[in-house]
């Protein structure tokens, strides 16, 4: 009777570890679906943003390229009536 109430004894013991282990791995999991799950947001964020800067600027004309354009015809044209 004392042998089987060792193994029980273990058995329940080994549940017991098992338990913890899972829980252990479940919280770990959850911490890492959750970091997977903010980078891929941000991601997506960062791609769309970009996405209607481009757009935005390819519609608005650009602050950047075509000042500089203009900037050299009317240039050239300063150079023609010299």
């Amino acid at each position: 009777m004392s042998k089987l109430l060792r193994y029980g004894g273990w058995a329940l013991l080994a549940l017991a570890a098992l338990w913890v282990v899972a829980e252990i791995v479940s919280v770990l999991l959850g911490f890492v679906s959750w970091l997977v799950s903010t980078l891929v947001t941000i991601l997506v964020a960062a791609v769309l943003l970009y996405l209607a800067y481009a757009l935005v600027s390819r519609f608005l004309g650009g602050s950047g390229g075509g000042n500089s354009r203009s900037r050299s015809r009317s240039r050239e044209r300063e150079k023609i009536y010299e």
